[in-house]
């Protein structure tokens, strides 16, 4: 009969859940509902999103980039190399199309789009999907600490893409024309938005060391041939890799950058994002601990092994999330696939559990195999078409706006700038908090005494900045030398309590966050 349903057929059901969302899809919609409308303040709770929007800002004008600083006063026209200016000019064409708000959604659709994406790896690993939810769960909360509007956004995918690729390449599920086709487009991407594309190297590097090694070891003829050819594809990519990290616009000049910034260590180790992880005191690196915990147990106890390129990356990656809490997010990237394997003989069994939850065990063994089918992530594509739209038909905020996304009053500076711009408050003379430099200069459209450009201002002016920050003996004589007249800090810090102290400052505005002081001046 024309219309009778094949053996071969998939059942009408079994149709009907691969439209479904699963849970992964639900985390999505979470995240974005986190983000946008709980904590709509949360992703711009670092003045840097400042300078990048004042640099896209400033691309978008001159149709140019940058070679020399235009955001400080107190280095202006020193040569400068905007390394992540193709995100920048991504930022600021959002924020021209659909205000802070348009920014706001398209940086969460990507965050929690990378969420579901790695749920979607545990379960592909074999793990169920209570376990997968709580891994992912967990995960997230482990990477919010560094969920912020800022270019390395692109470094996240891109250690997603590669570790997951090249994994799929050295088990022998894809080609290596399939391999190309993904990371070196990205690669061309990656290094016009965030310094560590370096990263790229070393893993793809770090996978060819392996592959030549168990090709240089093996006993099986068939095997080390196939190890081999691997070997040199991957030192084909890997020198492809570099060539294509020259579409830059500063060509070798960018290494040599980086390579400086990276020196800067005294710099580095007095910014926040660089420090370990306080266990202690921090939310974050409690989920951390946990995701570590359940590796550990996994790797002693788990049915099935991971590949050693997998394993290797693991200790990397979490050696760089107990160095320094912007690279805790890079491990949960890494270590939720592995979760996915080691977890893979951990199932529900509804025989041999007590009688009051036989029934929500096999339900959830039911669930289980039809939420895998669920593949097609309708709901995740609806709800982004939704939001884009409305952030577009809404860009300004206010208090009758659906979404409110931006800069939080109770972290950043509100009030008192309002007052520096109604005053007309020179920019040379002013002095300010470094995290709040790039966010003066593009709400303000003035160059500032400083930024947080930690690759830029050397460690000399960091010094006396320092300095002067913390009352340190001869700070004033530092404010005399630069003739500052007005000061904008953080309104709890130890240099504002100084200086009310003092009779030549006196307190201009109060909001929040900050408090700008003024110098009076002698007639």
């Amino acid at each position: 009969m024309a219309n009778a349903i094949s053996e071969t057929d998939p059942p009408q059901e079994s149709k009907a859940a691969l439209f479904l969302p699963n849970v992964g899809d639900l985390l999505f919609v979470g995240v974005c509902q986190l983000l946008l409308f709980m904590r709509p303040t949360f992703i711009f709770s670092d003045g840097s999103t400042g300078w990048h929007l004042a640099t896209g800002f400033k691309i978008l004008a001159d149709h140019a980039i940058p070679h020399q600083d235009f955001l400080s006063y107190t280095f202006p026209g020193k040569d400068w190399v905007a390394y992540e200016w193709l995100s920048d000019l991504f930022m600021a064409g959002l924020v021209h199309l659909g205000g802070l708000n348009l920014l706001a959604v398209i940086v969460t659709i990507s965050l929690a789009s990378l969420t579901l994406a790695l749920y979607q790896k545990v379960r592909e690993g074999g793990s169920n999907f209570l376990l997968a939810l709580f891994f992912s769960t967990v995960g997230l909360l482990t990477a919010a600490i560094h969920w912020l509007v800022r270019p390395h956004i692109f470094t996240f995918w891109g250690v997603y893409l590669f570790t997951t690729r090249l994994e799929a390449f050295y088990s022998g599920k894809r080609s290596f024309k399939w391999l190309a086709a993904w990371l070196l487009p990205y690669m061309v991407l990656w290094v016009n938005c965030h310094p560590a594309f370096l990263l790229a190297f070393a893993i793809t590097g770090l996978y060819l060391l392996i592959v030549l090694l168990r090709g240089i070891t093996a006993d099986n003829q068939s095997l080390r041939q196939g190890k081999l050819k691997q070997a040199g594809q991957l030192a084909l990519l890997l020198m492809l890799l570099l060539l294509v990290s020259l579409a830059n616009p500063y060509g070798l000049t960018l290494y040599h950058y980086i390579g400086e910034y990276l020196h800067g260590t005294s710099i580095l180790a007095q910014t926040d994002e660089f420090k370990p992880p306080n266990f202690l005191l921090n939310f974050h690196a409690y989920c951390l601990a946990i995701l570590m915990a359940f590796a550990s147990v996994g790797l002693c106890f788990g049915r099935n092994k991971l590949s050693l390129p997998a394993l290797a990356l693991t200790i990397i990656f979490a050696y760089l999330a107990l160095s320094a809490v912007r690279h805790m997010p890079l491990f949960v990237i890494v270590v939720l696939p592995v979760l996915g394997i080691l977890y893979s003989g951990f199932q529900f069994n509804a025989a041999k559990t007590p009688a009051l939850l036989k029934s929500f065990v096999a339900g959830a063994q039911g669930f289980d195999a039809e939420e895998k089918k669920s593949n097609m992530h309708l709901l995740p594509w609806l709800y982004s078409i939704i939001i884009i739209i409305i952030a577009l038909a809404t860009p300004q905020q206010g208090p009758e706006a659906m979404l409110k996304a931006g800069f939080d009053d109770k972290l950043a500076p509100s009030k008192t700038l309002d007052y520096i711009a109604a005053h007309k408050l020179p920019a040379v003379g002013g002095f300010n908090f470094d995290n709040w430099g790039g966010l003066i200069r593009y709400k303000l459209g003035m160059p500032v005494y400083i930024d947080d450009r930690a690759d830029f201002y050397g460690e000399k002016f960091y010094g006396e900045y320092g300095i002067i920050c913390e009352t340190r003996p001869g700070w004033h004589q530092l404010l005399e030398l630069r003739k500052i007249n007005w000061i904008l800090f953080p309104k709890d810090s130890g240099l504002i309590k100084q200086l009310k102290e003092r009779k030549d400052w006196s307190t201009a505005c109060e909001d929040e966050a900050a408090t700008l002081m003024v110098k009076i001046t002698k007639n």
